[in-house]
């Protein structure tokens, strides 16, 4: 055979006007498959197109109609070859468009001028409207506007004749041109709307779009079909042709998330999600096989959940549902495919149905053992069932198989310390961490030249028109620096700086902040409140400029350490906010796709009549769950001459009498939204006036941020259910208090504290903050020093709310005086202990820890021995929680401390929550864990209801100060009164007071205390009994306690709220003053009144 070069040399020479078939195929095919390719291939290849068609795919070379399958084929050639030179250039895909174009023409179209040409988006137009049709099989009824558009298409009616033989929908749409999309977009996304199919559906859609070509391409049928193949032989190939040709396509599209080559007036008219969609349809519809279908299932998933249809039986479903039928139907095809399996097994685990996931994933290691993602699959799902020791081996397992398998890993760390099996640890978390630190440094979105697309006037008329045409030259100045990083690109800045995409998102939601207020202040003026009713303004739909360009963005991956992780991890203030910065961007980019291209701003709520703010609180815990369990009083405590509550619940009843009560309250609105669309969602919390939402979930499970990234609410809080930042543009405050959140942790008080002296003494307003870029307080920036990018809201006690004065009252002593209430809680007390350690003798102080054994590290577990060491007569009491752990943290206990010292640690199992929070009185001394508080959610109902008659150690360790998640104890340990004597500031400071407090343990019994005369006051032994007095003042002042008085709590929660919308309705939330760090510092006043 020819060498390489010859054969090359051969094809730049192609100028005959009659093609050798025989000797393209030949070098294509051999470039095709050698190992190395001639520099000037790629010159070549364009070179062959031109001899062979002329830029509008006019034939330029003598071809024969029966040989537009060899042309056909050429080309296809071409755009493979082309792919693998260079799979970034845009004439790959012209090559492939070309190739589709020259198979749907009429044979005798080529060669007239005056004949018409069909194009790859006629195609794409024709797969839509078919596509729409079948969609209203099983809707209920179609959109008027769509039904028009298909009635439209100039002088043919187009939707009583889709799947007519007769009917060529192609030259229909063709002839309709732009009008018929211009109607057919949606007017609300300004795309094309997705459609979902059902797998059974999309076998007709070929049908109907090549309903002229009898279902297949007729251009490329053969006058005489080769000697070994039937006329049925062929047509399949054809199709499966024509298939691979559109998923090469789809594939290039969604690659370099571009949709230019669709568009009217430069503006895409479509996404790539929805383009690449229709196209895997079309293509399964001409030739289904099972990677095709796991492709279509993979696009649906992605859509989001806000996504449903209605099935033949007239449900409700979603797009994940039909993903599962598509995934079912791929595996009918192969049952062996290894990415079916895979995938329908995590969907399977994500809907909770863990017994059908198990056997999915079980199945595909059957069939492919050392399948990677299938191992840890399996992994995830047992260990989310909680049986951590058997996924261990799995993640081993595919480690080995993959050693740079990330998931891997950090699957790995998370599932070993949740039984405490620490062997290894250090490595495995560290690798897991640098694999997420390696995710962080890369930049967030490749997206290049996004802003060259607009000049620098342009982008400064966006900001300028976000301030009524106003900016100082201080402000404008500071914005032509930051868009000048992306319209002037530097390669020796760092790759943080270059966030390109992360930059726009930020700019979006920081415009639609802006243009809120400022169409509250044109409409209403800066009124804080309003004695007129009915004051709701119509608004023009306000559309954000240059938001189209959503479009052109990729979505990231997800860091593989998720926001609720970084609460055990050793990690870094920046990584921590880094890490939920990114999953921020990421909800915004999912809720602005999902929106549509052109972002539109929601327009404000008239000010509160008469005063009445409408607060909204937002969560998918209104069920049997321990924040119920500690905000249940919180909503109907607020004010009602001051406040209306809204509740929206994003997750369905769970039958318990918690949810009953929420759904039978009359003293705020209740909202069962858990079945909604996100736009649905929004238009209800708009409809409702909503002046400040609050997000009690964060990055929990079940949350629905992407309800605060669409901005309904001027004011966005987060409160309670996340004890992290959001480090988000659509979360303004955060409630906490000074404990929990050190000061100079927030971006805000970091900034105005590294300004001049002179510029603090000003009196005037500082510039807008606008959205950092390359500066300190750039989320993604370097700076180590600050977490929070929200403002704080200081409560004066203790952040948290507990419901301690409604709940516990059922079960506490109904006596009156102090004395006989204290006796009769050391006797009950007594009696559980008897119950739960019949064998412990009564001088033996029980230390315990009720956290999940996740929470214990190895040094706070080494402290623990180490305090029983010291303290002889003691025990540590600890959960089988989950029981896995038990044995692993007994045989480290044996290996660390000695047999005896291990002896004294006693497990019992997890036990109801009543029955739980009873017993949480028997430990004399709680304590507390470091990287991860104690009291958090998941325990905060029986901690909260222990603390006021149980000491506990509570840690406030310099090294976590930036670690909310770890201060919360020691807040709530301040809030009681009594913090100096509980809480400790070192590991040291730690072991040694709880050795003192035990050492100095009461040595009376109960049976030794009685009454004074006449009632008065108790006769105890007061010599060396500090914890005893400290667990006696702690329980006798508990009703007099701020931590526990609710309605104290929500009156101080209120006068955050009232600050926070005045401060967003003067504008000073944008521009904090000089003298001002943005803070909101609630002061507790006489609550007598």
């Amino acid at each position: 055979m020819s060498s390489l070069s010859e054969l090359t040399n051969g094809l730049e020479s192609l100028t005959h006007p009659s093609p050798d078939w025989d000797f393209l195929d030949t070098v294509l095919n051999t470039l095709l498959v050698s190992p190395s390719i001639p520099e000037k291939t790629l010159d070549i290849c364009r070179h062959t197109c031109s001899q062979l068609l002329s830029d509008d795919v006019w034939l330029t070379a003598v071809v024969d109609p029966h040989s537009i399958r060899r042309l056909f084929n050429v080309l296809v050639n071409i755009g493979n070859l082309m792919h693998r030179i260079d799979n970034t250039i845009p004439a790959t895909t012209q090559c492939y468009m070309h190739a589709i174009e020259v198979a749907i023409q009429k044979p005798e179209s080529y060669y007239s001028p005056k004949a018409t040409k069909l194009a790859f988006r006629d195609v794409i137009v024709a797969a839509w409207v078919a596509a729409m049709t079948l969609s209203f099989v099983h809707a209920s009824s179609a959109p008027c506007s769509t039904i028009h558009a298909l009635a439209f298409a100039g002088p043919v009616n187009i939707f009583p004749h889709i799947g007519d033989p007769n009917f060529d929908i192609l030259q229909a749409v063709h002839d309709a041109g732009d009008d018929l999309i211009r109607l057919l977009v949606d007017p609300t996304t300004g795309t094309l709307p997705s459609v979902i199919l059902f797998p059974n559906q999309i076998h007709q859609l070929s049908t109907f779009v090549l309903s002229s070509q009898k279902g297949y391409f007729l251009a490329i049928q053969a006058a005489q079909l080769p000697a070994n193949l039937s006329d049925e032989q062929y047509c399949r190939e054809s199709k499966m042709a024509m298939a691979s040709v559109l998923l090469c396509l789809a594939r290039r599209f969604q690659s370099s998330h571009t949709t230019e080559l669709f568009s009217i007036s430069d503006k895409p008219f479509c996404t790539v999600e929805t383009l690449a969609l229709i196209m895997h349809y079309l293509a399964a519809s001409l030739f289904p096989n099972a990677s095709t279908l796991n492709d279509i299932g993979v696009i649906l998933c992605g859509l989001g959940a806000g996504v449903v249809v209605t099935s033949i039986h007239g449900e409700r479903t979603s797009a994940r549902e039909v993903a599962r039928l598509y995934y079912e139907e791929g595996l009918q095809l192969d049952p062996s495919h290894p990415h079916l399996l895979s995938n329908l097994g995590s969907l399977l685990k994500d809907a909770g149905q863990m017994t059908r996931a198990i056997g999915v994933f079980n199945h595909a290691l059957a069939c492919h053992p050392e399948l990677d993602i299938a191992l840890v699959n399996m992994a995830n799902t047992l260990r989310d069932l909680g049986q951590y020791a058997e996924a261990i081996p799995y993640y081993q397992r595919a480690i080995s198989v993959n050693p740079d398998f990330v998931d891997a890993y950090c699957g790995l760390s998370q599932t070993m310390n949740a039984i405490c099996f620490w062997n290894g640890r250090a490595t495995w978390m560290q690798k897991a961490i640098e694999v997420c630190e390696k995710q962080l440094s890369d930049t967030h979105n490749q997206t290049a030249n996004l802003f060259s697309t607009h000049s620098l006037d342009d982008w400064i008329a966006l900001v300028r028109n976000a301030h009524s045409g106003q900016l100082t030259p201080l402000e404008e100045n500071a914005w032509k620096i930051r868009f000048g990083y992306f319209l002037q690109v530097d390669p020796s800045r760092p790759s943080w700086s270059r966030e390109e995409a992360g930059f726009f998102i930020r700019l979006m939601e920081w415009y639609q902040t802006r243009i809120q207020q400022l169409l509250y202040i044109q409409t209403y003026g800066q009124v804080y409140h309003s004695e007129h009713a009915n004051m709701t303004r119509v608004y023009e739909s306000m559309t954000i400029p240059h938001s189209a360009l959503i479009s052109t963005i990729k979505g990231s991956r997800l860091p593989l350490i998720l926001p609720f992780h970084t609460f055990t991890l050793p990690l870094t203030a920046r990584t921590i906010r880094l890490i939920a910065h990114r999953n921020a961007l990421h909800t915004s980019f999912t809720t602005f796709t999902h929106l549509g291209r052109n972002l539109s701003v929601h327009p404000p709520p008239p000010p509160p009549f008469r005063g009445r703010i409408n607060v909204g609180y937002v969560s998918s815990d209104f069920t049997d769950h321990p924040l119920t369990h500690l905000m249940k009083s919180v909503f109907t405590m607020h004010n009602r001459k001051r406040f209306n509550v809204f509740l929206y619940a994003t997750s369905p009843t769970d039958g318990s009498s918690y949810r009953d009560y929420y759904e039978r309250q009359t003293e705020f609105h209740f909202n069962d939204i858990s079945s909604w669309s996100i736009s649905s969602i929004i238009d209800r919390i708009m409809q409702d006036q909503i002046h400040i939402l609050v997000n009690l979930g964060g990055y929990t499970k079940g949350s629905r941020n992407e309800i605060f990234a669409a901005r309904p609410s001027p004011v966005q809080v987060s409160l309670m259910g996340f004890a992290g930042t959001l480090a988000a543009g659509w979360c303004d405050y955060l409630v906490c208090d000074p404990i929990v959140c050190p000061p100079d942790l927030f971006v805000q008080v970091c900034a105005a504290r590294r300004r001049s002296p002179n510029a603090r003494s000003s009196d005037e307003m500082s510039p807008d903050v606008g959205v950092p870029v390359n500066e300190g307080c750039d989320p993604a920036s370097s700076d180590n020093d600050w977490i929070y990018t929200e403002c704080p809201i200081y409560m004066p006690h203790a952040y948290f709310a507990t419901d301690h004065k409604q709940s516990y009252s059922s079960s506490s002593s109904k006596l009156e005086v102090a004395p006989a209430r204290w006796l009769d809680e050391l006797r009950r007390r007594e009696h559980l202990r008897a119950i739960i350690f019949p064998d412990l003798p009564k001088d033996v102080i029980i230390f315990a820890n009720f956290n999940q054994l996740y929470k214990i590290d190895p040094l706070i577990f080494w402290t623990w021995l180490r305090i029983l060491s010291r303290v002889r007569r003691s025990i540590l009491w600890l959960l089988r929680f989950p029981a896995a752990g038990e044995p692993n943290l007994l045989q480290t206990a044996v290996a660390w401390a000695g047999a005896e010292v291990a002896s004294r640690i006693r497990f019992t199992d997890v036990a109801s929550k009543d029955i739980h929070i009873d017993r949480c009185c028997v430990a004399d001394l709680v304590l507390d864990t470091a990287e991860f508080t104690l009291i958090v959610l998941e325990n905060s109902a029986a901690l909260t209801r222990s603390l006021p008659s149980t000491p506990i150690i509570a840690c406030l360790w310099p090294s976590h100060r930036h670690k909310m998640a770890s201060r919360v104890s020691a807040s709530l340990a301040y809030a009681t009164g009594l913090g100096k004597q509980m809480v400790v500031h070192s590991r040291e400071e730690y072991e040694d007071r709880a050795v003192v407090l035990a050492s100095a343990y009461w040595g009376s019994n109960v049976e030794k205390l009685s009454l004074g005369p006449n009632g008065g006051e108790a006769e105890f032994d007061t010599e060396g009994s500090e914890l005893l007095h400290l667990r006696r003042r702690l329980f006798l002042t508990r009703e007099t306690m701020p931590l526990f008085d609710t309605r104290r709590w929500v009156k101080n929660l209120e006068k955050g709220f009232v600050a926070a919308w005045k401060r967003w309705v003067d504008g000073s939330q944008f521009r904090v003053g000089y003298n001002d760090e943005g803070a909101i510092v609630v002061t507790d006043d006489d609550m007598s009144a």
